[in-house]
């Protein structure tokens, strides 16, 4: 999915945003939209979001000398959804039917986004017992390709949002092999979050040699290009890999809220809808 117009704006306010976590002064505030204007500008915009997000923030680090500026945040993330995990779980497990309020919580979760478009930001108990509407909900599909599948690709997104899809994953009952970036960017989880989110004991956690926010496939290492044509089954969690993914064909389901006007035009949904949605180029094996 190729960046529009209206990505620009997304783009540089996460340039602003970055810079009120750093906390610098106003001068250096300036200096780094400045520089993020000037990127924009001459940056080939027929690309993916995520592809244009990554130099984005590599631009940021040199300017900045922090490569990680969300770290303290990850880590506050992960420890306050490791809070809601025991409420959570039992409210799943006292569902008539716990895999999908476990998804539903999974889905939820995917509100911790300092990337999208997104209001919301904070890890609150009411949007996880309140999901929200439904724009494209394939869950039944979803269940019958997952009882199937022999092996299994998880593609996580943020930081937090770890912990809910473990819980999603235990519901299952299956192992997969549960993937992050390659190395730190925005609020994404690298293998350091996914292992203080407990994902360890329900998933084989591995990165996928992308450090974009989103999984580009032709910047994945060979071993992990190798598991996702072995899969029966990938589950990519969040915009940004959808953004990625969802012109490969493969035995892609896609699980993401519709964060911004671009993505949710592109899926014929509104803006702020969970998707649970099989690829519209599903195939039984991976074409890259």
């Amino acid at each position: 999915m190729k960046a529009e117009s209206e990505c620009y704006l997304c783009l540089l306010g996460q340039v602003l945003r970055t810079a009120g976590v750093l906390g610098v002064d106003e001068t250096t505030a300036r200096d780094l939209m400045r520089e993020g204007c000037a990127f924009l500008a001459g940056t080939d915009f027929d690309r993916t979001p995520p592809e244009i997000s990554e130099d984005l923030y590599s631009l940021l680090a040199r300017l900045t000398g922090n490569a990680d500026p969300y770290r303290a945040l990850k880590k506050d993330h992960v420890a306050r959804a490791l809070k809601l995990y025991p409420e959570l779980k039992n409210l799943a497990q006292r569902s008539p039917d716990p895999l999908r309020a476990a998804l539903e919580i999974s889905l939820a979760g995917n509100v911790i986004d300092f990337g999208a478009n997104s209001e919301e930001a904070c890890l609150e108990e009411v949007e996880f017992l309140n999901p929200g509407p439904f724009g494209i909900d394939d869950y039944r599909q979803l269940t019958e390709d997952l009882k199937k599948a022999r092996r299994i690709v998880f593609l996580g997104d943020n930081a937090g949002e770890t912990v809910f899809d473990r819980l999603f994953i235990e519901m299952s009952g299956r192992r997969p092999v549960y993937a992050v970036r390659e190395g730190p960017i925005i609020n994404d989880a690298t293998l350091e979050e996914a292992r203080d989110s407990g994902l360890a004991e329900v998933a084989e956690l591995v990165t996928s040699g992308c450090r974009a926010p989103g999984t580009v496939y032709e910047q994945c290492s060979p071993g992990f290009r190798r598991l996702l044509g072995q899969a029966d089954l990938i589950i990519s969690k969040g915009q940004g890999n959808f953004e990625c993914l969802e012109q490969v064909s493969g035995p892609f389901y896609f699980l993401l809220k519709a964060k911004c006007r671009v993505v949710s035009r592109y899926l014929g949904v509104p803006r702020g809808s969970l998707i649970i949605m099989r690829s519209r180029n599903y195939s039984h094996r991976l074409r890259a």
